[in-house]
């Protein structure tokens, strides 16, 4: 008995675990897109690439 609860719970927590990774993703995504928009900006205001990749580098590391 305790062998078919375990495996029913195991089950059950599957499509869970699959909903929290495809929103860690989508917040992963969401940060990315951020980091670029901003390196985009900074270029675009600067032209400085050092500065702008430096900047775009710290905030990619943040994503995770």
């Amino acid at each position: 008995m305790r062998f078919i609860f375990a495996a029913l719970l195991t089950v059950s927590l599957i499509p869970v675990a699959g909903v929290i990774s495809a929103s860690d993703a989508s917040a992963q995504a969401t940060c990315r897109q951020k980091c670029n928009d901003t390196e985009q900006a900074c270029l675009k205001r600067t032209s400085n690439k050092s500065q702008c990749g430096g900047r775009a580098k710290t905030c990619l590391a943040k994503c995770k």
